[in-house]
């Protein structure tokens, strides 16, 4: 007998898993037990259909994803800010110090066995501050993902005083998953990346193109394999609305995948928040008034007609730094695939920016709102 609950629950588990494919049960319970439930028909959906594979354990699932690489996915510390180079090299440090250690270990002794592995892989680290907050950076990383505890004391006193403890246990299981094995042994970076990307055009590449990037834009695929996409585009479309219930939106100059009930993406557009909204309106007026691309100075300009309109509902960080706002918005528009970010300073609007027509209401003090625009 057929469980009506069961396509519901699959997508539910699918989009999870492709939103954050890192998934330890004490952060979800609910969901992890569907994971675990449907793990055979969602490991073959990932498997045939995107060249992915999943990894589920007693306590954990991980989604280990190949062959794409967007550029836009930076790990994130707790205050959203992307990592640096610097927190990259303390987090894979650390992995290195804590691969085959005990799962019990003091943070005085981690650290000694951190600069054991940047010696061992020709790097000297020193001990100032900036030094020690990367590392506590990855380590919360770690923690937050339930690879590390505290058990004794926080690692964040380990900013301010070089002679911080604490006590941490490592989930060496969990630890081992982290890392995807078939990028493991790469002489470079470039050479990891390069095992990373699959560039054909075949029918997994092209789908998870489709389901990784906002937009698969014509013009970036080979002629050949986009008029093979156009035939299957029926077949491509039922595939992501059952595992993802994303719907395939086809136009001339590419595909995107809507997901109209938002969560399925680890950025959302368009969104709320000074960033989101300065975004969506600055987005209008390249449309509107720069279709062939605008000049720093024009964008500067039409950043600063907004903000004189409606900085006042904004963050006051905005009005005081428009330079950093400009940046943040150019960054989640060139992330949603809406411009083209030239050589510079220059921006050029894409062609699915033109679906997007805001109107702007403001919720003034004392209605049943806090003001704001919408």
């Amino acid at each position: 007998m057929t469980d009506p609950q069961r396509a519901g629950e699959l997508t539910t588990a699918a989009r999870a898993l492709l939103a954050e494919p890192w998934r330890p049960a004490e952060a979800d319970r609910d969901l992890f037990t569907l994971i675990r439930r449907h793990g055979d028909t969602l490991d073959r959906w990932f498997t045939q259909r995107l060249g992915y594979r999943l990894v589920v354990t007693a306590d954990t699932a991980r989604l280990v994803k190949a062959g794409h690489v967007p550029g836009d996915r930076p790990l994130r510390a707790r205050t959203g800010r992307a990592f640096a180079a610097r927190e990259y090299t303390a987090l894979a440090l650390v992995l290195a110090a804590t691969a085959s250690g005990p799962d019990r270990i003091s943070l005085r002794d981690l650290v000694l066995q951190v600069r054991s592995a940047a010696a061992d892989a020709g790097l000297v680290l020193d001990s100032g501050a900036g030094q020690r907050r990367a590392l506590v950076t990855a380590l919360r990383w770690l923690i937050d993902r339930g690879v590390v505890r505290e058990l004794d004391r926080s690692v964040g006193g380990y900013e301010a005083d070089a002679e911080a403890d604490a006590l941490l246990e490592i989930r060496n299981d969990r630890l081992a998953m982290l890392a995807a094995p078939a990028l493991s042994g790469p002489d470079s970076a470039a050479e990891l990346l390069e095992r990373a990307t699959d560039a054909s055009g075949n029918r997994a590449a092209l789908r998870r193109r489709l389901v990784e990037d906002p937009v698969l834009a014509a013009a970036d695929v080979a002629p050949e394999d986009w008029t093979e996409l156009r035939r299957r585009f029926g077949e491509e479309a039922r595939y992501v609305a059952e595992m993802f219930g994303l719907e395939l939106e086809a136009r001339a100059e590419g595909v995107a995948a809507i997901d109209v009930d938002g969560g399925c993406s680890d950025r959302e557009f368009p969104t709320g928040g000074t960033v989101g909204q300065a975004a969506l309106l600055l987005l209008t007026a390249l449309v509107t008034r720069h279709r062939d691309g605008a000049g720093r100075e024009q964008v500067d300009a039409e950043l600063a007609d907004l903000l004189a309109a409606h900085g006042r509902h904004w963050n006051k960080d905005a009005r005081q730094a428009p330079g950093k706002l400009r940046d943040e918005v150019l960054e989640l528009l060139a992330a949603m695939a809406l411009v083209e970010l030239r050589p510079g300073g220059a921006v050029r609007p894409l062609p699915p920016a033109a679906r997007y027509a805001p109107e702007v209401t403001v919720v003034e003090p004392g209605e049943p709102d806090q003001a704001t625009l919408l």
